[in-house]
């Protein structure tokens, strides 16, 4: 009898998940990734997923919270699936290049800030200050390691640039600004192939 007391209220449970419909899945799997139970939000992604397996967005959700947990291949699995059903899932190409961060695939994590920068440039372009910064930082990543051509420089500066145009207050503004004028000054002015910073 004690243990009918115990599990009762688990069946009850369980029953009221079965019959909630996806948005509310989704919202209990929001509220535990603010909570950073990633975990518990994985569990009420899935339920959402196995209601609705043709919401892409479900899959970007359950993504995210597996990078939260550094299961950075799963993460990477999941995002592929939104982009192959809808390629303009802005969000899906912003966590696909954080994910590469993590997974130090400097130029796939360039390739999706790039496109995130290409969907969401006419719909929100003062919210773009972060993945031109991203593009910047793993351009200078592979600068460093294995070398940039010159068109390759040339766009890593344009999307440094950007960066005080969108807001000149920025702190990072006269850092980047430095070392814009130090690539400029280095770089060999006839560039044939690749060139590495090695200072």
């Amino acid at each position: 009898m004690k243990y009918l007391i115990f599990t009762l209220p688990i069946l009850i449970f369980f029953q009221n998940i079965n019959a909630q419909d996806g948005i509310d899945l989704v919202s209990l799997g929001n509220k535990e990734m603010n909570d950073r139970n990633y975990v518990k939000a994985d569990y009420y992604y899935s339920l959402a997923l196995a209601k609705e397996p043709r919401n892409w967005n479900l899959y970007t959700l359950l993504g995210f919270s597996k990078h939260k947990q550094q299961k950075y291949q799963e993460a990477d699995s999941l995002y592929s699936i939104t982009i192959q059903n809808d390629s303009n899932s802005s969000r899906a190409h912003w966590n696909k290049g954080l994910n590469y961060i993590r997974l130090k695939k400097d130029s796939l994590c360039i390739k999706h800030y790039k496109k995130f920068i290409q969907l969401e440039r006419n719909n929100r372009p003062s919210g773009l200050t972060d993945a031109y910064k991203q593009v910047g930082i793993a351009y200078e990543r592979i600068l460093r390691k294995k070398g940039l051509t010159s068109g390759q420089i040339d766009d890593m500066i344009f999307h440094l640039s950007q960066l005080e145009l969108m807001d000149p207050y920025l702190p990072d503004v006269p850092l980047i600004n430095n070392f814009i004028e130090k690539i400029k000054r280095l770089r060999p002015k006839n560039q044939n192939g690749l060139w590495i910073l090695t200072e």
